[in-house]
C-alpha cells in the first residue's frame, strides 16, 4: 500500500500537468477560431465579443447552479455590487474586447502573446502597492517583456510599426484588463466560489458591450462555418479553457501552472503558422521568446523568494 500511494500521487500530478496544458491549448484554439470568423465571415469584435460573453457567462452560471454553488447568493449583499460590476466591465468586457479586437487588426498569435504580458503588469502593480524596490528577477522580466513587445512591434526599426497600431493598443489594454481580472475578484471568489463570479462577470460585461456595440446591426455572413467557429470560441476558448486550466492548477500548484501556461501562446503561434498561414519574421519569433521567458522567470523568482523568507524565519 505504501508503494501504491506515491504511484497514485505521480499519476495525479501527471494528469494535472496534462489538464493545465490542455486549458492553454483550448484558449489558443478559441483565438484561432475568432481569427477565421473575422477573415471568412466578415464579422468584427463588436459582434463576436458580446455574443461570446453572454452565452459563455449564462452557461457558467447555469453550470454553477447545477453543481450546487448558489449563483444568486452574491446579489443578496449590496456591498458586492461595486467590485462585481467593475470586474464585469473591466475584467471581462475590456479584457475580451481588447483581445479579439487585437486579433481583428493582427492575428491570434500576436494578440495571445501580447496578452501574456499581464503577469508582468501584475508584478509592477504589486511593487508599487508594496512601495518597495523591484528585485533582480522582476527587473529582468519587465525588460524582457518590453524588448519582446518592441521587437514584435517595430522589428527594431525606429519610426516604423510592423503591426497595426490599433492591434498593439488593444492588445496592451487587454493585458491591463486581464491583470485587473486576476486581482479584483479574489475576495468574491473566496466567498462565493469561482464559477458564479466569473459567470456573472461575463454576463454583465456582455450586456454592456451589447448596448454599446449593438451586434444586431453588424452584417454577418450566416453559414455552417459561423456556428462551428463560434462554438469553438465559446466552448473551447472560454468554458473548456477556463475549467481545464483551473482544475489543473488546483493539482499542480501556481508555480507549475504559470510555467505550463506558456502552452497557450506557443500553440497559438503553431496554429497561426501551420493552419492559418501567418508568416512570422525572425524579429517576431525573437519577441515571442523574450515575452514567454519572462513569465517562468517571475514564477521561479517568486518561488525562491518565498523559500528564502521561510528559511530566514526559521
Amino acid at each position: 500500500e505504501r508503494e501504491e500511494q506515491p504511484m497514485k500521487q505521480h499519476h495525479r500530478m501527471a494528469l494535472g500537468y496534462c489538464i493545465t496544458i490542455l486549458g492553454g491549448i483550448c484558449w489558443a484554439i478559441g483565438g484561432a477560431c475568432g481569427q477565421t470568423l473575422f477573415e471568412q465571415n466578415r464579422i468584427t469584435s463588436d459582434w463576436v465579443v458580446p455574443i461570446r460573453l453572454l452565452l459563455a457567462g449564462t452557461l457558467l452560471v447555469l453550470f454553477s447552479a447545477l453543481s450546487g454553488k448558489h449563483p444568486m447568493a452574491v446579489w443578496k449583499d449590496k456591498k458586492n455590487y461595486p467590485p462585481l460590476i467593475a470586474f464585469g466591465l473591466i475584467g471581462s468586457a475590456l479584457c475580451q474586447y481588447g483581445y479579439y479586437t487585437s486579433i481583428q487588426y493582427s492575428n491570434a498569435a500576436f494578440a495571445t502573446v501580447l496578452s501574456y504580458t499581464a503577469p508582468v503588469m501584475i508584478l509592477v502593480y504589486t511593487v508599487v502597492k508594496e512601495r518597495r524596490a523591484p528585485r533582480g528577477y522582476e527587473l529582468a522580466a519587465v525588460l524582457l517583456v518590453a524588448l519582446g513587445a518592441f521587437s514584435c512591434a517595430t522589428q527594431f526599426k525606429l519610426g516604423a510599426l510592423h503591426i497595426a497600431p490599433l492591434a498593439l493598443i488593444w492588445g496592451l489594454l487587454s493585458a491591463v484588463a486581464f491583470a485587473f481580472y486576476t486581482i479584483t475578484p479574489q475576495k468574491l471568489i473566496q466567498e462565493y466560489s469561482l464559477l458564479p463570479i466569473v459567470g456573472w462577470g461575463m454576463i454583465l460585461g456582455g450586456i454592456v458591450l451589447a448596448l454599446l456595440c449593438r451586434p444586431w446591426t453588424v452584417a454577418v455572413t450566416v453559414n455552417a462555418h459561423l456556428f462551428i467557429m463560434l462554438a469553438g470560441v465559446i466552448f473551447l476558448g472560454t468554458i473548456c479553457s477556463f475549467c481545464f486550466y483551473q482544475a489543473g492548477v488546483s493539482v499542480v500548484g501556481g508555480l507549475a501552472g504559470s510555467i505550463l501556461s506558456a502552452a497557450e501562446p506557443v500553440t497559438s503561434v503553431m496554429i497561426s503558422t501551420l493552419l492559418l498561414h501567418v508568416l512570422f519574421t525572425s524579429f517576431d519569433l525573437a519577441g515571442f521568446v523574450m515575452i514567454l521567458t519572462a513569465i517562468p522567470l517571475i514564477a521561479v523568482g517568486e518561488h525562491w523568494s518565498e523559500k528564502q523568507v521561510v528559511s530566514l524565519r526559521k
